[in-house]
């Protein structure tokens, strides 16, 4: 089955024939970027200031600074991996339901849930600000990211395209170009859930059947609300992040699922933000849900013991 597919949608009516096209083929073998990941074992473990409980988008600044957003609060935090705090802020709108960020270049751009697009015209001080009324037909805008080779934002909705039963199961991203400040009507890509699930099932080497969990009980039926996505330096491939499910899947510049891996609860407590450094160092982002909230990062080839120079295994404070 063809998990994503390229496609324009009118009306957010897709035709029959076009359902149909997202069945036609997957994906046969694990993204070797994916696999480079121990996402059990996080080679940094960061926790976050209290400030940031409700941390809900991350990008990066360079490979030392990232720049965060959280909830309800219009303020962009900049925090410093090597000292460990944040070392400024920039305030760029008032209280509202910030979901992502990623830069350009010398500009942020924050995404808020109800699709409204915030630039902000520098990293440091002051900066100008900029709001660009998206009009998007979907709700709960949660995920944003900068794809470099194309130079352009990267949109994921949460929600579907519609109500109709054919858009029940399908997923969205849409495309807006800095350059001409302008959104792109017609998704980029739409994903289908079914797909992503025959996906997890050819992997784990099931002819038929729904795959297994813990004890051989069928997984939770996935219902794959993308909360942030991010893509990878050195492949292209696109990371998609579902918080509620806890998993992450993964999508080749063809548009084929190339990759899907749970995310372990007890490390993961509520993960929003995704973002990788210059190397392929993938970041991540926890909300406190209650506890504290974590940046966790994982070495890129990390998976295959190959460790980059930094910091080891272990927790740091704030």
């Amino acid at each position: 089955m063809v998990p994503v597919i390229r496609l324009p949608v009118s009306g957010r009516v897709l035709m029959p024939a076009v359902l149909a096209a997202l069945a036609l083929g997957v994906a046969a073998a694990q993204t070797a970027a994916l696999n480079s990941y121990a996402l059990a074992a996080p080679d940094r473990t960061v926790v976050l200031p209290a400030r940031l409980n409700e941390v809900s988008g991350v990008t990066a600044i360079s490979d030392t600074e990232l720049a965060l957003v959280q909830d309800e609060e219009g303020v962009v935090f900049v925090y410093d991996l090597g000292q460990q705090r944040i070392t400024r802020q920039m305030r760029f709108g008032p209280p509202g339901d910030y979901e992502d960020i990623a830069r350009v270049g010398s500009r942020l751009f924050v995404l808020r849930s109800d699709g409204i697009l915030f630039e902000i015209q520098g990293l440091s001080g002051t900066p100008p600000v900029k709001i660009h009324v998206l009009r998007l037909p979907t709700a709960d805008n949660e995920g944003l990211c900068h794809d470099s080779r194309q130079g352009r934002l990267l949109i994921a909705p949460k929600s579907r395209l519609g109500t109709g039963r054919n858009l029940k199961d399908t997923r969205a991203i849409f495309t807006f170009d800095p350059a001409s400040a302008t959104l792109l009507r017609e998704p980029m890509l739409v994903l289908s859930i079914g797909a992503v699930r025959e996906f997890v099932e050819r992997q784990a080497g099931q002819a038929s059947g729904p795959p297994k969990g813990k004890g051989g009980k069928p997984l939770p039926a996935l219902q794959f609300m993308p909360s942030a996505v991010a893509m990878h330096p050195l492949t292209s491939e696109l990371f998609v992040l579902s918080a509620v499910d806890r998993v992450l899947v993964t999508v080749d510049t063809a548009g084929r699922v190339t990759g899907y891996a749970p995310l372990v609860p007890k490390l993961f407590r509520q993960p929003e933000g995704l973002a990788f450094l210059s190397n392929g160092d993938l970041v991540v982002t926890n909300e406190s849900a209650g506890r504290q909230p974590t940046l966790l990062v994982f070495r890129y080839g990390g998976a295959d013991g190959r460790r980059g120079p930094g910091e080891p295994n272990g927790a740091d404070r704030p």
